[in-house]
């Protein structure tokens, strides 16, 4: 048994091209700066309740999504979106540490190399495919280990200066100094371009390679959550989004708690977080405890920090079943497994939308319910399946497993894996001998 192919776009939502779904069309939204003051974010809260279906959402590459738009109420989003004054990113996907040229602990600032390949691609415009990206990670507080690119640049210190660790699809990476690094960023863009709009930097030669995206020590994200020091003696507050979405009224009242606690400006985040930047101690305290009263996350070990899932049914046409409106309760369920060390992903279907790499478990909708895939990715899935309304109690079980001295959750799932998981009605990824109950 596999599951049903889901229905593949080879594109995700964009600013000037809103992708359908089962709860209408999905607009995407980067600004170009990386940042939105908190006036621009509530101007957005409004602008989704008046043309969208007041869902809003930051996602795993830290973008600013609205659902439930029309075709006739597109046009009058993205016009709000210009009359707030948010420049929206266009073109080339270039991802770099919202924080970039303000943390400390930074190895190098990215902007200025992102700036040079930016300017070098910008006559591949419509040329390269819209999935294809760019990764420029200059080291700090906040990780892009967990992004998936095309091309790859890393700060490395050097001896003299900085140098630029750089990867190209699954090659094997060369150290170089920023100016040969982007030359050779944008050599491999332009021939990305001339094989085409489907194509990939693993359709080139030498390239083909798969390379594991990195994240923390353990291979769990790195959620930027908590607070983190910022140049100057200003801090930047990290909070997550519950499942990386919420009602634009939540977003509204993130925004005027930013406001009040004095920060400069809003940055959307990796793995579903909005930063609040230039607050002094009390300002990060003040924010991080009016978003912990609207229900946000505010701690890296918050059980919901561990758990991607995708909106799932209705919102989506693609879904099996309701991945986030369930997510709360597979977070309590399997709170005692996330030590730190699991990465759960509820995907309604095969596609993997809400976290493409592997995770430590992930379930899949099916046709016949809802199938396991342990230590992979949702393409993984060949069942059994087992009933929505099992799952939770299911897990449950499985959380409450004896842990052996010092084992860690994942370390306990692997042993499981071995002995056959709880129920016995799941497979590890391209096995098909279906686990013996325990």
């Amino acid at each position: 048994m596999s599951p049903r192919p889901p229905a593949r776009r080879g594109a995700c939502p964009a600013f000037l091209a809103p992708m359908e779904t089962g709860d209408g069309l999905i607009l995407r939204l980067v600004p170009a700066e990386g940042a939105i003051s908190s006036g621009q974010l509530r101007g957005l809260a409004r602008a989704a309740t008046a043309f969208g279906n007041s869902m809003m959402e930051i996602t795993a590459r830290g973008s600013l999504q609205v659902r439930g738009l029309t075709a006739e109420t597109v046009a009058p989003l993205q016009d709000a979106v210009l009359a707030l004054g948010i420049t929206p990113r266009l073109g080339l996907a270039i991802d770099i540490s919202p924080l970039s040229g303000l943390d400390p602990r930074e190895i190098a600032d990215a902007r200025p190399l992102a700036q040079r390949i930016r300017e070098g691609a910008a006559g591949l415009a419509g040329k390269l495919g819209p999935k294809v990206s760019v990764v420029v990670d200059g080291g700090g507080a906040i990780s892009l280990g967990g992004h998936k690119a095309d091309v790859r640049l890393v700060a490395m210190r050097s001896s003299p200066g900085v140098r630029w660790s750089i990867t190209i699809g699954g090659g094997a990476p060369e150290l170089l100094a920023e100016q040969d690094a982007a030359s050779l960023a944008l050599d491999a863009l332009s021939r990305i371009a001339a094989l085409g709009r489907r194509a990939r930097a693993t359709d080139l030669l030498g390239c083909a390679a798969t390379q594991p995206a990195t994240s923390g020590d353990d291979g769990t994200p790195a959620t930027p959550l908590g607070t983190f020091s910022l140049a100057g003696g200003r801090f930047a507050c990290g909070i997550g989004l519950p499942f990386g979405a919420g009602a634009a009224d939540l977003f509204a009242a993130l925004a005027d708690a930013a406001e009040k606690a004095g920060a400069r400006d809003l940055r959307p985040a990796t793995e579903r977080v909005l930063l609040a930047t230039g607050l002094d101690a009390e300002g990060a305290h003040a924010f991080a405890a009016d978003a912990r009263r609207l229900g946000c996350l505010t701690a890296p070990d918050d059980p919901r920090a561990f758990i991607a899932a995708c909106p799932g049914a209705p919102a989506c046409v693609c879904a099996h079943f309701p991945a986030r409106d369930l997510a709360p309760n597979v977070a309590e369920a399997l709170a005692p497994l996330l030590d730190g060390t699991v990465t759960v992903h509820l995907s309604a279907c095969a596609k993997g939308c809400a976290h493409p790499a592997p995770a430590t478990l992930t379930f899949v909708g099916m046709d016949e319910g809802i199938a396991l895939v342990h230590e992979g990715a949702p393409s993984g899935a060949r069942g059994p399946a087992i009933a929505v309304d099992a799952l939770v109690a299911t897990l449950a079980t499985l959380a409450a497993t004896s842990r052996a001295p010092g084992e860690t959750g994942r370390g306990l799932l692997a042993r499981m894996q071995e002995a056959g998981l709880p129920a016995g009605l799941w497979l590890r990824e391209g096995n098909d001998r279906p686990m013996v109950k325990t």
